[in-house]
């Protein structure tokens, strides 16, 4: 029974994730802001000022919105996952534990850079490691 639970509150965890982060990523076309450049940054009479050392990172962000469509395509592939089309139900992609790590990992990772999809980073996108059933 506890392991039930436990698998049902994980795979809930990761459906939820994957849907705010394919929300903050919709937001985040709309509303362009790199979360660290504070780091080196100036404050001036416009706000704050990215530093030279934030440049590319902000340039992935604010011109060219590359790491909300990282932020999007992961988060639905995490959906897909979590919530299979019936197509996918018995494959070795669904039943890969391996696989689930590193797509929640990288979500996480690309997930941080964007400043909507900071707080699903820190939150926890992911599983306590219970395979599905």
């Amino acid at each position: 029974m506890g392991k039930l639970i436990w698998n049902q509150w994980g795979r809930l965890l990761a459906i939820t994730s994957a849907v705010y982060m394919i929300w903050a990523s919709f937001w985040a076309y709309f509303f362009r802001k790199f979360f660290w450049d504070m780091v080196g940054g100036t404050l001036g009479p416009a706000g704050l000022v990215p530093g030279k050392n934030t440049q590319p990172l902000v340039n992935l962000v604010v011109l060219f919105p590359l790491l909300q469509t990282f932020t999007m395509v992961l988060g639905l592939f995490a959906l897909a996952l979590e919530m299979p089309l019936p197509i996918l139900v018995n494959t070795a992609v669904h039943r890969s534990i391996l696989l689930r790590i590193i797509i929640y990992f990288m979500a996480g990772s690309v997930g941080i850079m964007v400043y909507q999809g900071e707080t699903i980073s820190v939150i926890g996108e992911g599983r306590d490691g219970v395979v599905s059933v």
